[in-house]
Order: structure tokens, then sequence, then C-alpha cells
């Protein structure tokens, strides 16, 4: 994950043992609960869950709020994991508000508990600036999970839960049912839930939970007849939309007077149509797709939407991709050779010792059945020869890891 990625020197460290939600909710009134300070919409999902949040605060701030966002990992700059009104907040602001985190974990320590662990520390640090700038709605995404995470220590509004698969089996459970089990944790007694209802296994066990909660819930199904998200370029985003769209929606229904007024002013489907959240099916170039699927379900469904964007267009699908080693690699392989069919499969090593060796990750492609597979020894040498191979007749797709999209656009930004 790229929650390991390290701290900039000037920052301080972070504590290695993660604490329990009791312990976090103790840290944060040691903080003086900063979080009480404004309305939470609580997001948890195995994919899904940044696009959702960025969908939500574009059409918040079209509504008048003054609005916090929350996300997980960063690509490029940590400060990308707390924006406001959209925006990453100032270097200063994130040091400073680093620094009192610093000096409440120290007074932990002395008191015989844990110095926060990273994600922990982050959430503090955020929810510390949001309060600061005035933050009237914030969108919180989970971390791994639900039920354990530590945003699990807030008192929401309302909880989404986008699409859940298998990932992060190691934590959370070794089916799709008991990883929805722990998703399903941030649901809260009488707080609305909206949720996406696909698989019905995984539907029953959200819709089970409400009914324990007293929570009223909101399935979203798939609609093909759906048409305000037309204008995306993939399925997978269009469901996105449509439950974000949902969740923004009982959101306004809970309001009163002139916020009532203002959201139910908003266009949802122009509020996604305005929001940029990189590396989720973007173009970066003309018929250059970066996207951050790192899980075999993220991959199954990029790899149709490529599929089919490439038949739209016209024109023979490219794959520029790498992997952590902790990722189903064989599954995800197969994936994209046998959905995606890319003509060309660009391999590169990553920056991280998670990374799967470059020579391994093409036996397992030429296991999957790629015949045309090349490696090359950073990223930007096979960014640069995959667009300098790439013709009119072709459409490039970079996908496979989060460490790669963030290498991608630093790539970008030279």
């Amino acid at each position: 994950m790229a929650e390991e990625r390290r701290c900039p020197d000037d920052l301080p460290m972070w504590g290695e043992k993660k604490t329990s939600v009791p312990e976090v909710r103790a840290f944060l009134d040691a903080l003086g609960a900063p979080d009480r300070a404004f309305r939470v919409i609580h997001v948890a999902g195995t994919n899904g869950k940044g696009s959702v949040c960025a969908y939500l605060t574009e059409a918040l701030r079209r509504a008048g709020y003054r609005v916090g966002t929350f996300v997980s990992p960063h690509l490029v700059d940590i400060r990308e994991r707390i924006l406001i009104d959209g925006k990453m907040v100032s270097s200063e602001a994130f040091r400073a508000a680093a620094e009192t985190v610093k000096r409440q974990g120290e007074a932990e320590v002395r008191a015989g508990r844990n110095f926060p662990a990273y994600f922990e520390y982050l959430y503090y640090m955020a929810m510390l600036l949001f309060r600061e700038a005035g933050c009237e709605v914030v969108v919180l995404e989970t971390g791994l999970g639900g039920r354990l995470d530590a945003t699990n220590s807030c008192a929401p509004c309302l909880t989404v839960l986008t699409s859940i698969s298998l990932d992060h089996m190691q934590y959370l459970g070794d089916t799709v049912e008991k990883i929805a089990a722990e998703k399903a944790g941030i649901i809260k007694k009488t707080v609305p839930v909206v949720y996406l209802d696909a698989v019905p296994s995984v539907a029953d066990i959200i819709a089970a939970k409400a009914r324990e909660m007293q929570a009223p819930a909101y399935p979203v199904a798939p609609d093909r007849t759906d048409t305000r998200f037309a204008f995306l370029p993939a399925s997978y985003q269009r469901e996105n939309a449509a439950l974000a769209a949902k969740a923004f929606q009982v959101f306004s229904e809970g309001e009163t007077g002139d916020a009532r007024r203002r959201t139910a002013a908003v266009s949802f489907p122009e509020a996604v149509r305005a929001t940029v959240w990189t590396a989720r099916m973007q173009e970066i170039h003309p018929d250059v797709f970066l996207d951050g699927a790192h899980n075999a379900d993220g991959v199954l469904r990029m790899a149709e939407a490529g599929a089919a964007l490439a038949a739209k267009r016209g024109k023979k699908p490219l794959l520029l991709t790498s992997s952590v080693q902790d990722k189903e690699l064989s599954a995800i392989a197969e994936t994209f050779v046998k959905v995606l069919r890319p003509a060309c499969i660009y391999l590169a090593p990553l920056h991280t010792s998670r990374g799967t060796e470059v020579h391994a990750l093409a036996d397992i492609y030429r296991n999957a059945g790629a015949t045309a597979v090349k490696t090359y020894g950073s990223v930007g040498e096979a960014l640069r020869q995959a667009r300098g191979e790439q013709a009119e007749d072709a459409i490039l797709f970079i996908a496979g890891s989060l460490y790669l999209a963030g290498e991608i656009l630093a790539e970008e930004s030279k």
C-alpha cells in the first residue's frame, strides 16, 4: 500500500503499531475532538471510494459548503490526502498540524500508550486542519477496512459503501462476504447508509447490518438505462457516479431551509463532469489513459472499459503495467491479456521494495498467454518507449499499481 511511503524528511515520523478505534477516539478527544466541529460523510468499500468522495466533494462545494476531503493513498504529494474545497492544504499548515499531533503522540507515549501509526497520524492531522479551515462537511474515506479502521471513530451523518471485492485478504478475510462484513462495520445506529447493490451476497450482508443498526438503507443497483453519466468513459465510473448521486440526494433530503434549496439546485451530472480525479481512467494525452486499478476486481473493470473504449475508437490497445508483490499477479495478468487483449505489453520496475522484479513479471504475463512483452529498467524508459511506438491506430493504457500511477505522474511533471 502507498501508506508505507516515507514521510518527507522535515516531518515527524510515526509509530508502527496500529491502535484500536476506542484509542483513536481517546486521542481525538485529547486534541479537543476536532472531528465534532463538522458533519461527516463516511465512505468505505474496495474500489470506487476515491471517485465517490471526489464527486461528492464537487457537488457539496457547488451547494456552497466548505468541504474537507480525506482520501488515500497519495500518488505524488502526501498532501493529496487532505483537501479543503478540493485543494491540497498548504505545506505550512500541513507541518503545523503534524507538529501538534507529534506533541500529543509524545504525551501518549509518556502515559504508556502507542505513538500514532501512519494512517492514524494523517487522520488526526486532517481533523485538525478541517476544523481550523472551518469546514462544514467532511467526506471521509476509510483506509483498508471499516469496522476496525481509525476513521470509524467518527460520528457520521451518512455512510456510503462502494463496490466490495477481494483485496487485502490477510487483514479483512478470505471471502467477499467476510470483507463485506468488515466494511459494513461503519454503519452506525439510525444513520442512513447508501450502498451498491451489485452482488446479492454482499448486499444481503449490508442490508442485514443496516436492519441491526436501525439505519435507513438506500441500495443502488447498476442500471444500464441510466444515461445521466454517459459522458464517463468506463461503466464502473458511471456506477460510482450513480452511487454518489444517491448519497448526495439522501444528504440533501436531510437538510432544511436554505441549505435544502442549495443542495436541491445542484446538477449532480454537471458536478461529476467538472470533477478532476487523477488516475481514474484519466486521459493524460490523446489516446493515453492512466488508471489506478490494482486488484483483481478493479483490473477486470478497467480492462473491460479499456477494451470497449479501444473498440469504440477503432484502435488496438497497448498496455504499460507493473505490480507490487502482494497482489494476485497471475489473475491480474490473465485479465489484462484475455480481456484488454493488448497488442504489446510494456513492463517496468517500481521504486518500492514491494515491487515485482520485472523479469519475473514478464514470465507471469507470458504464462498468461502474452506474446509481445517488453521489459525496461524504469517507468520513465517504458513510458517513452511505449509512446514512441504508439501509432495513430493504437491506444495506450497504463494500469496495475497506484505506485505506477504515481511514478507516471511524476514523469509527466518533469
